[in-house]
Parts: structure tokens; sequence; C-alpha cells
């Protein structure tokens, strides 16, 4: 009786065989596919995600790459046909290759094995494709969709030149069905422009002289208004004027004067725990018997309470129901993390409504110098970029402001005098309060005409 044979000898023996039927060829060939699928897939993801404040960085920006994702996305369909044109050309030819592959392998095996390995290939093909080819790229391009799309848009555009004949082919194709499907549904709702449309005709519209470019602004801010959230707009709860429930008359009328303010919330114990909101002219009644004690609960509007995630359409609605003119932001856990007035919604339309009580912008950046500025760290990352004509904007949702920067970039609650470089900026923080950055010394070094955009 012949002696049974080694398992590991047969497994070796196979590889040995798989090694001599596969080329190193065809494998670099096949890992080549699955990098340009993944490219592929992740393009139509950051493309698609970019938001108009995106585009307009964009322009602002003016360098090659970003002017090439503008152009591309000037013709959506024709850029959706192109990007599903190449995926599907590419995983195509990766299941034909792995096919091929295959066939080899199943002649050094038995035949009855035949349908277990062409289940195998399904199974692991359909996995691979899946978890490198399209889940992981797309999650990576909708985290930094700016930067991916200037990545591949030059590539894109070189790319799609050959494929135009098809392409147009396909694009009228799709625009020929959905003409034939909104007359079978014939209702009015195809008649509807889309936000994509209006915007389109605004820009042809400044760039033809027919509107002014401030009416483009206005027209482009309508537009994008349903997309800002509070979280945007709102006055940070460090910023927030309040008005304890223990202060006495004299007390709350001194913090009306100091701030402005026409109407303050009421807190009991900390600002997390909003009561109400007091109106200034509630109180003139009051203003001739100035030690009265007031009874706050019966003078008292009730808050609203919104989320940091509310878009404005909907706030400006609640607005308009309650009959109020403010409303109490919370973040995740319920806390107070700001507030935000109906001048801020409309600001965000008509631009910036300044009274005598606003602290005007010029006064938050200071210039100490040839490109020398003291700024305070509460001052918005666009509008710092704006002042030194340079591209500040972080595409997560962590920071906005000078100050969430530099903590960004400290890890840690950074000590006056903390200096660190990033990019052309030397940031010097010069104050901190409390654990809040208030002051920073800022020198800009004007070695690098490109702008850069903040990592997350």
């Amino acid at each position: 009786m012949d002696p049974p044979e080694d398992p590991y000898l047969i497994v070796l023996s196979l590889l040995a065989q798989v090694q001599a039927l596969v080329s190193p060829i065809e494998i670099v060939v096949f890992l080549l596919l699955l990098l340009a699928s993944a490219i592929v897939s992740g393009s139509e993801v950051a493309l698609f995600s970019l938001s108009a404040t995106n585009r307009e960085a964009l322009l602002e920006r003016a360098d090659r790459r970003s002017m090439c994702v503008l152009t591309l996305l000037e013709k959506p369909r024709h850029l959706l046909v192109n990007i599903l044109l190449l995926n599907t050309l590419i995983n195509v030819s990766v299941a034909i290759l792995a096919t091929f592959v295959t066939t080899k392998i199943i002649r050094i095996i038995e035949p009855r094995s035949e349908i277990a390995v062409f289940a195998i290939q399904v199974v692991a093909l359909t996995f691979i494709l899946l978890i490198i080819s399209e889940i992981t790229p797309k999650l990576i391009a909708s985290r930094y969709a700016i930067t991916y799309s200037r990545r591949v848009a030059g590539g894109l555009t070189l790319i799609s030149k050959p494929l135009y004949p098809v392409t147009l082919l396909l694009a009228r194709m799709s625009s020929a069905f959905q003409g034939i499907y909104r007359n079978w549904r014939a209702n009015e709702d195809s008649e509807v422009l889309s936000s994509d449309d209006l915007k389109a005709m605004a820009e042809i519209g400044k760039d033809h002289g027919s509107l002014e470019d401030d009416e483009h602004k206005w027209i482009q801010s309508l537009l994008d208004f349903g997309e800002t959230t509070v979280r945007t707009i709102m006055i940070n709860r460090l910023d927030v004027s309040a008005i304890p429930i223990t202060a006495s008359l004299t007390e709350a009328l001194e913090l009306i004067r100091t701030c402005g303010h026409s109407r303050l919330p009421l807190y009991k114990d900390h600002l997390d725990n909003i009561q109400g909101i007091v109106y200034a002219k509630d109180l003139l009644s009051f203003l001739d018997l100035p030690d009265t004690e007031v009874d706050w609960e019966q003078i008292l509007r009730p808050p609203i309470f919104v989320p940091l995630g509310r878009k404005l359409d909907d706030l400006l609605q609640d607005f308009q129901r309650r009959r109020t003119h403010i409303a109490i932001v919370v973040d995740e856990y319920g806390g107070t993390a700001g507030l935000v007035t109906l001048d801020d919604v409309l600001e965000e339309v008509v631009g910036e409504i300044e009274d005598e009580h606003d602290e005007a912008r010029d006064t938050l950046v200071i210039p100490t110098g040839e490109h020398e500025y003291r700024v305070d760290a509460r001052i918005n990352l666009i509008d710092l970029g704006d002042t030194l004509e340079i591209f500040l904007q972080s595409d997560s949702n962590e920071f906005e402001t000078l100050g969430g920067l530099i903590f960004h970039l400290a890890g840690d609650i950074p000590e006056p005098g903390y200096t660190t470089m990033y990019h052309q900026l030397e940031l010097s923080v010069e104050a901190v309060e409390n654990n809040r950055i208030r002051t920073v010394h800022i020198r800009f070094h004007d070695n690098d005409n490109e702008s850069h955009e903040l990592d997350s």
C-alpha cells in the first residue's frame, strides 16, 4: 500500500502549477485595474459632492487643477456618463481577467471542482470590488472632496477626450429616455428647474452682462441658503450674553446697556439651563423703579431650541411660525452650543447688516507691520483668508475659526508664546484666557503662490 501523500506537499505542488500558469504580468494588470476602478469610483463621489461654497473656493484659487474641476462640472450629465462608462469598462475587464485566470487554474484540478472554483471566484471578486474599488475610495473621496477632485480632474479630462463620441451618444440617449418618461408622467414636476440649472443660468447671465455682480451673488446666496446649517452662522456659546435668574433689575439693565442686545437668554445655575428669553422692552416699565424685585417668570418669553444641523430655510420657517427672532442652538448632548438670530439668517442672503453695536470685521485683524497682523482668534477662517488673500477653509466640521485651527495643530491647549507654522503662516499665540485663545500674532511669508486647503 502506498504511503499517504503529505497535504503540505500537495498544496505546494498546486501552488507551483498555478504560478507556472499565471504570469506576473497578469497579476500586475489585475492590480492596476483595481486601482483604476477605485480612483474612478472615488471621483464620482468627490466631484458631485462639491457644494456651491467649494466651487466658489476653487474659482478663487484659479489654478490649473481647480479650473479643470470647474470645467468638468459645467456638463454634469456628460461627466456622470463618462465616469460610469469608465468604471464599467474597468470592472468588466477585471471580471474577464479573473475568469481567464480561473480557467487556467481549473485545468490542474479535478473537473468536479469547477463549480466550486467559479463560486469562490464570484464571491471573492465581488468582495474585492466592493471593498477596494467602491466602499473605501468613496469614503475617502467624500472626506476630502476638494483635494480628491483636484487630483483626478486632469486625468479624467485627458481620458474623456477619446471617449467623447461614446459619452455624447449615451448622454443623448439618456436625455431622450428622460424626455419620454417626463411626457409619460405629464405632471408639473417635470417643468421645475433644479438648483444647478438656476445656478448655471445665473452664471450665463453674469458672463453676458445681463446680471450685475451683486445680483449674481444674491441669487447664489438664495440657492445656497437651503444647504447652510445653523452651525455655520451661530454665535458661539462663549460669546453669548445672558442674564442669570438671580440677577437684579439693575444688573440686567447694565448688561443690556453693555452688550447692546434687545433680547437676552435667561439661565438658571448655568448656561445649559436656559429658562427663556428676556426682551429689553419688557423692562421699560421698571425703569422708574430700579429697586423693584422682578419676577422673571412673568416676563419671560418661551425659548425655541434648534440643533446644530438645522437648515436655515427650516429655521426661518420656525421664526415665522413662532413669531420670534432668536433661537438657542443645542449640541448632540442637549447643552447650549450658542444662539442664532433672525439677523444672522438674513445676512446669509443680503450680506452683513451692521449696527452701532456690531464689532467691525476690520478690528479682528490689525496690521502691526509688513506682512504681520494681530488677529482675534474668533475670526472665521474664510474671513481671515479673504484678508490675507489666501485660501483657508477646513473640510471638516471640527473647527471654523483661527483658534480652532491652532487647537487642531497643537493637539493641546497652548500657552502664550506657543508658535507653529502652517504653510505660509507663522502663528504665535499672544493671549489665552480661560483655556480660550484670545489673540494671535500672524507673520505671513509670501513664498508660495498656491493656496492651501486645511487637512482635517
